[in-house]
């Protein structure tokens, strides 16, 4: 059995063939303020206008929120048995209520969940800009 690990900068196509290949949750972690990293699983898709930026979604004021916006880095993690891929990132959070609304309806289609049980809730936009892609084969 070989296996590689491989770092890279950008997601290459088949990277993002293996994470959209198949309904995927990764684990994310954020900093604490203790420096401890705090891990949650979360619904992902990648921004329709950039290929390295991976889009997400909270609730307003959660603790990952509150987080990002101590300390914005980020990095997810994708796994298949021992395959797994990381992506190490920074947020920018997007406070406009009607689109972290729009995008949180649009996840929940894509996993199968209820779009309208969302609505009247207050939510955050989280655009990953990959900075860094780990991938163990």
């Amino acid at each position: 059995m070989t296996e590689a690990l491989v770092t890279r900068t950008v997601i290459t196509p088949d990277t993002r063939e293996w994470l959209m290949g198949e309904l995927r949750f990764p684990v994310m972690a954020t900093i604490g303020s203790n420096g401890m990293p705090s891990l949650s699983v979360i619904w992902f898709d990648f921004d329709a206008d950039s290929d390295d930026v991976v889009l997400l979604n909270t609730k307003a004021g959660r603790v990952k929120e509150r987080h990002l916006r101590r300390d914005n880095r980020l990095s997810l993690c994708f796994e298949e048995g021992n395959d797994y891929v990381t992506l190490e990132g920074r947020a920018e959070l997007v406070d406009d209520r009607d689109r972290s609304l729009e995008d949180i309806k649009n996840l929940a289609r894509r996993y199968g969940g209820d779009p309208e049980e969302f609505n009247g809730q207050h939510r955050v936009t989280i655009l990953m800009r990959v900075e860094r892609v780990i991938r163990h084969t």
